[in-house]
């Protein structure tokens, strides 16, 4: 995808997908890449104000997430929630099948969400109560959709992961890793995983916007029905930091929690908040090998993704064995 993106920000990959929402060519400006591939219209571009074309490979599993995420927006949406606005492609479709330079793309258009972003590093207790409180609203409003919107949870994928790390670790050498993957497995074996909600995946500040104390939230491509701990683990990864037994942010920690609480009825403990924490570090390490694989070489942006990669892996790896060191 770089390579096809010029010094103005344009593609024409990018091109090719605006295509069916009748996006001029050259109007889409790259925005980003991770799981998906994101450009922007900007201001004064279109009488529909700013939009964002996301899109990824249609048969790969960043596409499915893609289309079912879009699914559940208009869904979301239907009942309620505050979630980024879909627009229908000249067909009336949410989610487009695009032939592209790089191949088929599954795509879909959103219309901007409104309001400010905060960070975590200026976050104050206010502001993470408030945090809290929007996921507890939408797990609420999400639950009027129904569970036949996703699927559900496998109930020992999580014990899975942990048992296949252990057997991965054992069999590179790593010890440390094998007997700490291996007790974590036991405790989310015995961990009750209570009522189920239909939870975001990804409710982390950078995929929310705040007007008037209200959080709109978008990038759904993670949401479905899980453990409502799992789903609150998730959002405050960056509050519980590398060793997740001494949080990277106490109070800003302990400011969520009171909001989620207040807003859902449903207390989240310190060992179910920290073996979801763990799981989600569990699967990050298990897919390191393929991730790793590519090798670049000389100098530039590839090599420098790479070694950027392998500190993040290494940093997962520290809060599984960091997370086994404080939860009994």
């Amino acid at each position: 995808m770089r390579k096809t993106v010029d010094d103005g920000w344009r593609s024409a990959v990018a091109d090719a997908v605006g295509e069916p929402w009748d996006i001029a060519p050259g109007s889409l400006r790259f925005w980003r890449s991770s799981s998906v591939h994101v450009f922007v219209l900007p201001p004064g571009s279109d009488n529909r104000g700013v939009l964002y074309a996301r899109f990824a490979p249609y048969s790969g599993t960043a596409g499915l997430r893609l289309r079912q995420g879009a699914e559940l927006g208009e869904l979301l949406g239907a009942a309620g929630a505050a979630v980024a606005g879909l627009v229908r492609s000249r067909s009336g479709a949410a989610v487009e099948r695009v032939s592209t330079p790089l191949g088929d793309m599954a795509a879909c258009v959103l219309h901007r969400v409104e309001g400010g972003e905060l960070d975590a590093d200026e976050l104050t207790a206010g502001d993470a109560r408030a945090w809290g409180l929007a996921l507890a609203g939408f797990h609420r409003t999400a639950g009027n959709v129904g569970s036949s919107a996703a699927p559900r949870p496998d109930p020992i994928r999580a014990a899975d992961a942990f048992a296949a790390l252990a057997a991965n670790a054992r069999g590179h050498g790593d010890a440390e890793l094998a007997s700490a993957a291996g007790h974590l497995g036991g405790l989310y074996m015995r961990l009750d995983p209570g009522p189920l909600v239909f939870g975001h995946g990804d409710f982390e500040l950078d995929n929310l916007r705040w007007s008037g104390g209200q959080a709109a939230c978008f990038d759904l491509d993670e949401a479905g029905v899980m453990p409502a701990p799992a789903d609150v683990a998730s959002a405050v990864r960056d509050l519980l930091g590398p060793r997740p037994g001494s949080p990277q942010h106490p109070e800003l920690l302990a400011a969520f929690l009171d909001g989620y609480l207040l807003g859902s009825g449903r207390a989240i403990s310190r060992e179910e908040l920290l073996l979801h924490r763990a799981f989600f570090a569990a699967e990050q390490v298990l897919e390191a090998p393929a991730v790793l694989d590519l090798h670049p070489a000389g100098t530039g942006w590839l090599p420098d993704l790479a070694a950027s990669l392998v500190r993040h892996y290494a940093g997962e790896r520290t809060i599984i064995l960091a997370t086994a060191a404080v939860v009994p």
